[in-house]
């Protein structure tokens, strides 16, 4: 066959699972980038003056970088890497369509590399989540709309009759954020004006206490309604094809859904409940809080019932081992959360560093973990080789399991040394830093246990990949 007659080659952004790979090396590259910064904030803490003079080193601009690199880079690369391996398993069809995926993604990382660069350059819209400026927002809401487009271009053209749970779940998860994205942005709004009244109405804000409702009503959902069940979608696929077994109820797993369908939404104002919110909707809250422990059991009770007579597997399986442990802390956060919900118990802690840990244990912890455990299961298939290290991965394992239980309890001791100061003896918020200092040397140590941990993971699924293609240039050749 002469050159002229030879096909064509496809385009490595049209083959078979390149977009699901894509997802997955960008988000451990996110995450190595984002705990770096998060590393320096630690030292921040008790080394104030580590990069004086540096602007975009202070605190206050690597603090949002830090939180959003996490969230939109390294969790939502992650999603989307996973979701695009197993709709279209799920579907019994090919991907719609994996250049489309591949652009999405490439664009995706664009808009988190420069809402990082102007986050630390100070342009920001300064409300907790949402602190890309109106430029970065636009361009987000439209790849995540985009990403309805695929996800359910891919579930219209499916062959199998039947909706897995996990199909229930990342459908659900794709029309949320892009809607809860535009509400807590306030896409509509992008520019600061002054109104007639003298008030000024800053870009991607509404005024006063209803910017409040409506940013906690978003600060909270991102979690709930994207994160959460998002990853949920992505367990309840890789628990029973790990261990080779059905999952245990399909009837739990569709309760589990509409409950938090109906319940997460209002819970976002239980972080408003010392503001002067009326107070049906604290109420609201509180009880939708506590009633997410129905979610919760239902999904925590069918994925361990799925691992009965399997459990001895998480031993030698190492992306088992890291989606189950993820499973055990989003159960544990869970909890934590709705107890935190009441009254009684959020005066206390609310503004403490207990609040910080809490979160740290689900994004790192709970769907952390689960993330790793995604990419350990999913990047040695689609490039046919076996991971390249267990006892890197291992290691690894150990470092976050270590490092982020270390972290939660260091905090969650800080936040209730904080509060007694606060509200036993009546300190100043300035000078219960030194009752917190001896915590936070704990949390920069565990911390550089986590980051020790990401560049592990980043080199091993670098020497995976890199061992496939050194393979396909042998073969190419002979």
């Amino acid at each position: 066959m002469t050159p002229e007659q030879e096909p064509p080659k496809t385009l490595w952004i049209d083959r078979q699972d390149s977009a699901a790979l894509h997802g997955l090396i960008s988000g451990s590259i996110w995450f190595v980038i984002g705990t770096t910064i998060g590393l320096i904030m630690s030292h921040e803490l008790t080394l104030p003056d580590l990069f004086a003079g540096i602007p975009q080193l202070v605190f206050s601009r690597l603090r949002p970088a830090h939180v959003n690199m996490m969230l939109f880079g390294f969790l939502s690369t992650t999603f989307f890497g996973a979701w695009y391996f197993l709709v279209p398993r799920l579907c019994a069809t090919n991907l719609r369509t994996e250049r489309f995926a591949n652009l999405l993604l490439l664009c995706w990382n664009m808009a988190v590399l420069g809402g990082t660069i102007a986050l630390l350059m100070g342009d920001t819209q300064g409300k907790e989540y949402s602190e890309y400026p109106w430029y970065i927002d636009w361009p987000i809401e439209v790849l995540l709309i985009c990403n309805i487009g695929i996800i359910y271009g891919t579930i219209a053209r499916r062959t199998q009759p039947k909706m897995y749970v996990s199909l229930w779940y990342i459908g659900g998860t794709v029309l949320w954020i892009a809607m809860i994205y535009a509400i807590g942005n306030v896409l509509w709004h992008p520019f600061t004006t002054t109104l007639p009244d003298g008030q000024v109405q800053y870009s991607g804000s509404l005024i006063g206490l209803d910017d409040a409702m409506w940013n906690w009503f978003y600060g909270h959902n991102v979690f709930g309604l994207y994160i959460t069940t998002g990853g949920i979608g992505i367990v309840y696929y890789l628990v029973p094809k790990m261990v080779k077994q059905p999952v245990y109820s399909h009837l739990m797993s569709l309760i589990g859904f509409w409950a938090i369908v109906l319940l997460y939404a209002p819970t976002g104002q239980h972080h408003l409940l010392q503001a002067p919110l009326p107070n049906w909707i604290k109420v609201y809250a509180i009880i939708g809080s506590v009633g997410l422990v129905v979610p919760v059991f239902s999904q925590s009770t069918n994925i361990f019932m799925t691992m009965r007579g399997c459990w001895g597997q998480v031993t030698n399986n190492i992306p088992l081992r890291f989606v189950i442990t993820g499973a055990f802390f989003y159960l544990a956060v869970s909890i934590q959360g709705s107890i935190q919900s009441l009254m009684v118990v959020n005066r206390f802690v609310h503004f403490s560093q207990w609040t910080v840990g809490h979160a740290h244990l689900a994004l790192l912890g709970g769907f952390g973990f689960i993330s790793t455990g995604a990419m350990y299961y999913i990047i040695p298939r689609i490039v046919g080789r076996p991971l390249w290290s267990q006892n890197l991965a291992d290691t690894q394992y150990w470092l976050m399991l270590f490092g982020i239980t270390g972290f939660f309890w260091a905090l969650t001791a800080a936040g209730l040394a904080q509060a007694s100061a606060w509200v036993s003896t009546g300190e100043q918020v300035f000078r219960a830093v030194d009752v917190v200092k001896p915590y936070f040397y704990l949390r920069s140590w565990f911390g550089t246990m986590i980051w020790v941990g990401g560049w592990l993971q980043l080199y091993n699924l670098y020497q995976t990949v890199r061992r496939r293609k050194e393979i396909l240039v042998i073969e190419s050749a002979t």
